[in-house]
């Protein structure tokens, strides 16, 4: 019998085919295409990301370009100004450790070059430019507390190393916890210094990395590109200003006799063609057409596209662009957003240097002082707070007047309202003090009112000669009126 074929079940379904709408994935920000380019790598952590030779080159960079951006330069040096200014002081409930403090402070740079001041200026710069900034707590010889300014590319790990716990220089424990630094000294020599004994000036943007970003790590391309273009475009104006005229030729000729007379280089009657007619007498060939050269450079679009390229520079480093370049474009609004933003990162990197270094270093020598006897012992003598320098502002009047409204209303704590001028409250009310005591001790040796010293606009010697103003006498009238009067 002949074989049957085997047929094939069909099972029909009343829910209809899918179509496929979208590509690989559901994100078009994801895919793939020809007009983008591809990002290597994969989503890793940062230590893998910012690798130590990576962090090297990006220092190199930015370093060259501080040295020859006016721009990168500027930026930093808005930071310094603004962050740092003329100092961070301490403020503390003791008066004995503040003064120990403050006096402490004044040598305390172990190398005897830098002062407090500018020793918070290295470390902001630093920790900007390089991504990071180190202080060593230390002593000297005499076994006097000192610290010791560190450069970040200074800190890395020893060749060779093999530890998994040591990641571009800073040595973790297994949960995790800063252990100590690994600082190569000029013999190329690794020595490690415990966590505890070194301030890390950085901002951290990943969890998983163990060093900092420099502010402008984003942006050297850009720096690299204006700094190129605007030398190239510097020279081709030069080039342009060293050929004024241009000479047309399109063939023919005259003799050399003709020429030398008009020119006036002859002996002829013909020589003093030139000096007759005022300036200079060209002579030219037939056919010869001498012209002044029109440079066209630099022009619109170059300045337009070198703007771009700064304010693209400007992006990412918390600074707008008009605050380091031309604020004459901002309006008042403008102007005050921008102030607002660029105030906003200088008070984030005011914290980062009173959290990491001021009150760090304050807790070391006042901790030296008392283990010392030098100073006493109190329960709270690492509770300080820091007055930073004064607020930036674009119109000091207003404001102004708005603190002393506030102050009055109770809205605002009169040590608040010192510490935005960059002032202490107990130093000035001191001063304060002392002068209205001297005020008060020059009127009564001079017998005069008081208040003709320190409001001078009510000024005596237009009233009268320090008579009794009309409305003194009216108020002295009716005194005696009142008292005279019988019930």
């Amino acid at each position: 019998m002949p074989k049957k074929k085997a047929t094939k079940a069909i099972i029909k379904s009343d829910t209809p085919k899918l179509k496929v709408k979208a590509g690989i994935n559901q994100f078009n920000s994801v895919g793939m295409s020809s007009n983008r380019a591809y990002i290597y790598g994969s989503a890793v952590d940062f230590s893998f990301d910012y690798t130590a030779s990576d962090r090297k080159e990006m220092i190199k960079r930015l370093r060259h370009g501080e040295r020859n951006c006016g721009l990168l330069r500027q930026i930093l040096n808005d930071y310094v100004t603004y962050v740092v200014g003329d100092g961070i002081t301490v403020q503390s409930i003791n008066e004995e450790h503040e003064a120990y403090f403050n006096k402490a402070i004044r040598n305390i740079d172990i190398s005897g070059r830098f002062s407090w001041v500018e020793i918070l200026r290295i470390l902001t710069r630093g920790a900007l430019r390089d991504g990071d900034s180190f202080l060593v707590l230390t002593v000297d010889d005499n076994g006097d507390p000192k610290v010791q300014l560190v450069e970040g590319h200074k800190v890395e790990s020893p060749e060779g190393s093999t530890d998994p716990n040591l990641l571009d220089g800073v040595q973790f424990d297994s949960t995790g916890k800063l252990k100590a630094y690994c600082f190569i000294q000029s013999d190329k020599k690794a020595r490690f210094i415990q966590a505890s004994s070194v301030c890390h000036v950085c901002e951290y943007d990943y969890s998983s990395g163990s060093r900092g970003l420099p502010l402008l790590q984003h942006s050297y391309a850009d720096i690299q590109s204006e700094d190129e273009l605007l030398k190239l475009e510097m020279l081709a104006v030069r080039n342009d200003a060293d050929v004024t005229r241009v000479l047309k030729k399109q063939g023919g000729y005259i003799s050399s006799d003709m020429r030398a007379e008009l020119s006036g280089s002859s002996s002829s009657s013909l020589d003093t063609i030139a000096s007759r007619m005022g300036g200079k007498l060209i002579a030219l060939e037939t056919n010869e057409d001498l012209i002044s050269l029109d440079s066209k450079r630099p022009n619109g679009n170059f300045v337009s596209f070198l703007e771009a390229i700064q304010k693209d520079i400007n992006r990412g480093t918390g600074i707008p662009y008009e605050f380091s370049n031309d604020p004459s474009k901002a309006g008042g609004g403008a102007l005050r957003l921008i102030a607002g933003k660029a105030d906003r990162s200088f008070q984030r990197w005011q914290t980062i240097l009173i959290e990491k270094v001021c009150t760090k270093v304050y807790q070391y020598l006042i901790a030296h002082g008392i283990s010392t006897g030098e100073i006493k012992d109190t329960p709270d003598w690492w509770n300080v707070s820091w007055t930073t320098p004064k607020r930036l502002t674009i119109d000091a009047g207003r404001d102004a007047a708005q603190e002393r409204q506030d102050v009055e209303l109770g809205l605002l704590s009169m040590s608040e309202c010192y510490s935005t001028r960059g002032l202490d409250l107990k130093t000035e009310m001191q001063k304060r003090a002392k002068d209205m005591k001297f005020i008060r001790d020059l009127a009564e040796a001079e017998g005069i009112p008081m208040w003709t010293l320190y409001k001078p606009a009510f000024n005596w010697l237009q009233e009268g000669q320090g008579k009794p103003t009309p409305a003194e006498v009216a108020m002295n009238n009716l005194d005696n009126n009142t008292n005279n009067t019988t019930p």
